[in-house]
């Protein structure tokens, strides 16, 4: 009810309004303006500056001495001379309108009831979770480390804490910067650093930066709470400022000089989102000196200044209040002509009734820009970026996402963007822009990272290609991550590397950890007796050193998609007394209970049908080991080596009564965005006109499953549908050949590792069967003839297997391999594929 009776307040609609614009930058489609999430994020922040207060000792409950709105601006922790933590922001709205007060005073008495003061990790991540729904965080891509894997990666990493400038540049809530906090304050305690001394070099060693606001905000927190009360209070603790930092660490703007140029900075307030011109939203730009960089609390001082002074009310003029400020702050005359025009820029903001949230707003989003000046950069780079999706990603983001990634020899293989998402670029544009030569980084990322194809580029170390920049990197092993607990709701890896002069592509070499934990969030002291490691390999699709595929990855095709079933397959019916007519058959829809809407709330189609364009369609249901079952039927308008168009079918009066029922189903249940006709529909991407005329020997293997099944289908007028590839052979011998080798199970220990993985195992089978290199059937060759044999021995042994007893084709299948296991013959075909594809030709050495 707060923010519903007052969403039309100015400081509420502006903060808003940039509140959307950054979450859009970060999470494109994917992000929605929702005022319930903005409602959310304004609960949690809040939550986190109180938890702030209380940490540090104050009482936030109702009796304490502070003030709501003493405790959102954070003007305590500045009297206190610590900046950075709580100050105006996103969401301090709420203490502006009615009723704010009182719900931050209730807010404070129930975080009151905890102690605060003894924290031993990122425990605003378990707050975050808990307010902000599963679903909602997945659909903008938000995965939070846990704790035991931060821990992890910043021990491996970090060797010498004293010496060692870290930064996270998708920090979310803190996990890593927490470790990396208390793993310097542990080393300077046992050097014997004064406790003054080793607060104020954490901040200058270990830094953080995200682009969204509630991360930032609870990262902030998390490093106080990860320095600690005792030492906050400490005597000789001095002026503190906590570098964390909301800014776009991509710095999408860089390539048309929204964020750079050679001399002046631009915030722009306009657009949408931080990666998208036009469309004003406010109206004019921010600009700075980059001169003025260089000593980032002077800066921030600057803006501090500049934007407390645009407060002012009085009719003033700008000279009379922005003077005295260049003066204290000793900027050049070329310096304070542009300073000049942005304070102008700032009153009128204000006057306008939008406030110095333009002082928070500058002063973060430039510190990216500062941390990449080359002096600035830091010596190791850790996180987890964010895994946001090409297709999630705005178009106006997609179109920059193409051009930074191309030039970083990202876009290879001949593979476009859609197979990519924002990961790898992330870390490509972090190790370009903040690390150091020389410098480590670790991140934590999706496993297809170090397997898939689209990655290939990345993996090479290569990132600079063609663009004449220098930017290479040496990777060393990867930490695999499929057999652990992380919470993700996909399997991933670490990956490790250094800036070099000279790439070093990924090894196959990787170590292996092992897990199960209660918890993915549990603490390394916890996690530890539960987890393993081992040496092991990874075999990554795409890359130069990998074996070449199999020549019958050309030949294979997906088979065509006939749906909605229900307007193309059928069931022959009882056409009455006077029967169907000469050369047609009556039909009616066949129904399954696997259908879905609209589609199965339809009623059955029924006609009389020329007999001709009735064709036997192999499913995915109707192949076993070695052996077709009988087909499905469907209706069909195919004359020979065509499909027919729609004046042809009307030449055909059964034909055309059931096309038209199938047309007016499809028309009036299909998406509204579907501008296409059942017609086109059954041959999209021409995978049934590409069956025509069909072959005489078809090889066809499934689509889905955890194994193959494959068989000779030898029927020339059957059509075969999307859930199974096939091929033609030019003999049975051929097929033979290959039927043996697609059934083996010897492929699919060959193949498992060139696989996708998820969370629940394996997956991809069917797209990855020709990454193994078996060759083109080969007449002359002993070893394919034999195989040759053993495939046509097996079909002979499957066709004599009684199936009549099995429900489901899932049963028939075990049925059939059970037979041939009893007959010994599968044992002779797993020896001969082994022979055929050794394990070498597929996986490379641990040791190599």
């Amino acid at each position: 009810m707060l923010y519903r009776d007052n969403r039309n307040h100015p400081e509420v609609k502006l903060k808003r309004e940039l509140w959307a614009k950054l979450l859009r930058t970060a999470f494109g489609t994917g992000f929605v303006d929702d005022e319930a999430l903005f409602i959310n994020h304004t609960l949690l922040v809040v939550t986190a500056e109180l938890v702030a207060h209380a940490a540090i000792g104050w009482d936030v409950s109702p009796h304490g001495p502070l003030t709501p709105a003493q405790m959102t601006s954070g003007s305590e922790f500045a009297n206190s001379q610590i900046h950075g933590v709580v100050e105006a922001d996103f969401f301090d709205w709420v203490v502006e309108i009615a009723g704010g007060e009182q719900f931050v005073t209730e807010l404070g008495r129930r975080i009151a009831r905890f102690d605060w003061s003894k924290v031993e990790h990122d425990v605003l991540k378990v707050l975050y979770e808990s307010v902000i729904p599963k679903a909602e965080r997945e659909g903008l891509g938000e995965y939070y480390t846990p704790d035991w894997l931060a821990d992890r990666i910043v021990d491996d990493r970090v060797t010498d804490p004293l010496t060692t400038r870290l930064a996270d540049p998708s920090c979310g809530s803190g996990t890593f910067v927490f470790h990396a906090v208390r793993r310097y304050l542990d080393a300077a305690e046992a050097n014997g650093t004064t406790t003054g001394e080793a607060v104020l070099d954490v901040t200058r060693h270990v830094v953080g930066m995200d682009v969204h606001p509630v991360a930032v905000t609870l990262a902030r927190v998390t490093y106080l709470l990860a320095i600690g009360i005792e030492r906050i209070n400490s005597a000789d603790r001095g002026p503190l400022t906590i570098p964390v930092y909301l800014g776009d660490s991509v710095q999408w703007e860089q390539n048309r000089d929204l964020f750079g140029g050679t001399d002046r900075v631009t915030i722009v307030t306009a657009g949408n989102e931080l990666v998208e011109g036009g469309g004003v939203l406010f109206g004019d730009d921010l600009v700075f000196p980059r001169s003025i960089l260089g000593d980032a609390q002077r800066f921030d001082q600057l803006v501090s200044a500049m934007a407390d002074n645009a407060l002012d009310l009085s009719g003033k003029k700008d000279s009379t209040l922005i003077d005295p400020v260049l003066r204290r702050f000793a900027v050049t005359d070329a310096e304070a002509t542009i300073l000049r025009t942005t304070f102008s820029t700032m009153r009128a903001l204000h006057r306008s009734g939008r406030n110095h949230i333009w002082g928070y707003y500058v002063r973060n989003l430039i510190r990216p820009l500062w941390l990449s000046e080359p002096g600035n950069r830091v010596d190791l780079l850790v996180g987890n970026p964010p895994w946001l999706r090409y297709s999630k990603m705005t178009e106006v983001m997609q179109t920059r996402y193409k051009a930074l990634a191309k030039t970083r020899n990202l876009l290879n293989n001949g593979l476009g963007a859609s197979a990519r998402d924002l990961s790898t670029l992330f870390v490509v544009r972090a190790v370009e822009l903040y690390l150091r030569e020389g410098g480590q980084f670790a991140f934590v990322m999706p496993h297809g990272t170090i397997t898939r194809r689209p990655h290939s580029g990345f993996r090479s170390g290569k990132w600079a290609a063609g663009t004449g920049d220098h930017l290479t990197v040496a990777f060393e092993h990867s930490w695999d991550l499929a057999e652990t607990t992380t919470g993700f709701p996909m399997v991933s890896c670490v990956i490790r590397g250094h800036r070099a002069k000279v790439a070093t592509p990924l090894p196959a070499q990787t170590v292996k950890w092992s897990n199960r934990l209660s918890s993915a969030d549990l603490p390394w002291s916890e996690a530890a007796q539960r987890t393993a490691t081992s040496p092991g390999t990874v075999a990554a699709l795409g890359d130069d050193a990998g074996p070449a595929p199999s020549p019958y990855k050309s030949r294979f095709r997906q088979g065509a998609v006939l749906a909605p079933r229900m307007t193309l397959f059928v069931a022959e019916t009882d056409a009455g007394p006077l029967g169907a007519g000469a050369g047609r058959i009556a039909v009616e829809s066949f129904r399954s209970t696997q259908e879905k809407k609209p589609w199965k709330c339809q009623p059955s189609l029924a006609g009389r049908v020329e007999r001709g364009f009735v064709r036997p369609v192999y499913l995915g249901e109707t192949v076993l080991p070695n052996r077709c079952v009988t087909p499905r039927q469907a209706v069909l308008p195919i004359v020979g080596s065509s499909i027919l168009k729609t004046h042809e079918i009307a030449e055909h009066p059964g034909l055309a009564d059931w096309w038209g029922q199938a047309e007016e189903v499809w028309a009036g249940n299909k998406s509204a965005a579907d501008k296409s006709q059942l017609l086109d529909r059954i041959d999209y991407h021409g995978q049934l006109s590409a069956q025509l005329p069909t072959s005489r020997w078809r090889v066809v293997y499934t689509a889905s499953g955890n194994s193959l099944a494959a068989a000779l289908v030898r029927d020339d007028s059957a059509i075969v549908e999307h859930k199974l590839y096939w091929a033609p052979v030019a003999a049975e011998a051929e097929g033979h050949y290959l039927c043996a080798i697609l059934n083996s199970a010897t492929l699919l220990e060959r193949v498992k590792p060139l696989q996708a993985l998820g969370l629940f195992g394996t997956r991809d089978f069917d797209k990855n069967v020709f990454a193994v290199p078996f060759p083109k059937y080969d007449a002359t060759d002993n070893l394919h003839t034999r195989l040759a044999s053993l495939g046509a021995q097996s079909e002979e042994i499957a066709a004599a297997v009684d199936i009549a007893g099995a429900r489901t084709f899932q049963a028939a299948r075990k049925t059939v391999a059970a037979a041939l296991v009893a007959a010994g013959i599968s044992q002779e075909i797993e020896g001969a594929v082994a022979e055929l594809v050794p394990l070498e030709a597929v996986l490379p050495s641990e040791t190599d």
